[in-house]
């Protein structure tokens, strides 16, 4: 088993001290989508919700000089359209 640790990062940085204990970096995938799961259920009223940009990245240690083995990223990006165009 491996322990990974699971940093989210919009804007402000937050690092995971204490990791998991999961057998390979497919199960550490799977934590990081569920994770991300978690962090859309609280809706844009969540903490992590800062910016419309936001990633988990699964590393080896709890710091800032760990090596990352996997990025998930969310991003919105908006654009420019008028709802109301075109109906009638």
């Amino acid at each position: 088993m491996t322990r990974f640790f699971f940093h989210v990062h919009n804007g402000i940085s937050v690092f995971d001290d204490v990791g998991l204990e999961l057998p390979d970096i497919e199960a550490a995938e799977a934590a990081a989508i569920e994770l991300f799961g978690e962090i859309l259920n609280d809706g844009p009223d969540g903490p992590l919700w800062q910016k419309n940009t936001w990633r988990v990245e699964v590393s080896d240690g709890p710091g800032i000089l760990a090596r990352t083995f996997l990025t998930v990223q969310f991003s919105i990006t908006r654009t420019a359209i008028n709802p109301t165009a075109g109906a009638g």
